[in-house]
């Protein structure tokens, strides 16, 4: 059965009509990709900002924490050395504060 002219016609230019918007679909698609790839992107940047800031706020709390761990004894003993007589008297009695014992 021999196909008319007119209906060879019309499935070609379905086939172009589904052609044209599978590419248009296409196209869009790939819009809508690089946008989201672009949002990523933003994302990824500011998650690395955010990790980067908060290992500088961890520093900033922890390194003077273990500097006066470090240091405070000693210059609290300097400090109070000069009473160490006055408790020293007050020790001799029996109801005095080792201060060498609070600063350890």
């Amino acid at each position: 059965m021999p196909i008319k002219q007119g209906e060879k016609n019309k499935k070609i230019k379905q086939q172009e009509t589904k052609d044209n918007s599978i590419e248009g679909l296409l196209k869009q698609n790939l819009e809508t990709m690089n946008e989201l790839q672009e949002k990523v992107n933003k994302v990824y940047k500011y998650i690395k900002w955010q990790k980067a800031f908060f290992v500088i706020k961890l520093l900033i709390i922890l390194i003077p924490l273990i500097l006066s761990i470090i240091y405070l004894p000693a210059i609290l003993q300097n400090f109070i050395a000069p009473y160490q007589e006055l408790l020293g008297g007050v020790q001799d009695l029996g109801g005095g504060v080792d201060i060498n014992s609070l600063l350890r």
